[in-house]
């Protein structure tokens, strides 16, 4: 699942009830994840569980004040969108929050105003997926699927050990397994999978066909092909 995922976690700060649940209401209502709090230091509580995309933050909040979260969520979140949504009359706030790459927000405002921070963040989401579908499209330049069956020919090695054809295909199998699952898929199976297969090649070991039906070649072109990610096998 891409960054630019249709259902966003969103972190609403306000201690204002009736805002609180106005903007917990508008977020909800585009189909995304909401928590809210009444405080900053009840929001920073969420942080270690919880991977916000968006946040709305008031800035005049008990204790902490919002920019001050903001500032911290800004230096640790560089990716997320943050918009300072307040009635304060300081100069301050507005210029600091702009410093810091804030949405501001001066109260009273429009929702189209809130809505357009969300879609701001699917924006740069999907730029930044596009980009790197783009840089990974480089990872792997080299023409394997022209050269691969030429392999076991080049590097001549015959009678690989049991042990060793074994720990190939079990790795193998092991790291499909994983691209197989949105929760599991990592670039680091992703390479495990594909060096699994070239050493393969390169030794000559026979591979099982996955349940499918399809070979583990296949596969993992298969694999590729369902993330958007370039294949290798195919020719």
């Amino acid at each position: 699942m891409g960054e630019a995922a249709s259902e966003l976690n969103i972190l609403v700060i306000e201690d204002d009830a009736s805002l609180r649940r106005l903007l917990s209401e508008v977020v909800a209502k585009r189909g995304h994840q909401v928590v809210s709090a009444a405080s900053a230091e009840e929001g920073l509580e969420y942080l270690p569980n919880w991977t916000f995309h968006v946040a709305l933050l008031d800035h005049n909040l008990p204790g902490m004040e919002g920019l001050l979260l903001g500032e911290y969520l800004r230096r640790t979140n560089p990716d997320m969108m943050i918009a300072m949504i307040t009635g304060t009359d300081d100069p301050r706030v507005e210029r600091k929050s702009r410093e810091h790459s804030l949405r501001f927000i001066a109260k009273p405002f429009e929702v189209e105003q809130v809505l357009r921070v969300i879609d701001e963040y699917i924006e740069a989401a999907r730029e930044r997926d596009e980009k790197r579908k783009d840089g990974e499209a480089t990872d792997y330049e080299a023409p394997l699927a022209r050269f691969a069956d030429e392999l076991p020919d080049c590097f001549g090695i015959p009678n690989v050990p049991s042990r060793i054809e074994e720990r190939v295909v079990d790795a193998i199998k092991r790291s499909l397994n994983n691209l197989r699952s949105a929760s599991r898929y990592t670039k680091r199976e992703r390479v495990i999978a594909l060096s699994g297969l070239i050493t393969a090649r390169v030794l000559g070991i026979g591979l099982p066909n996955v349940s499918s039906g399809r070979t583990m070649f296949e596969e993992y072109d298969h694999l590729m092909r369902e993330r958007g990610r370039r294949t290798v096998f195919d020719r």
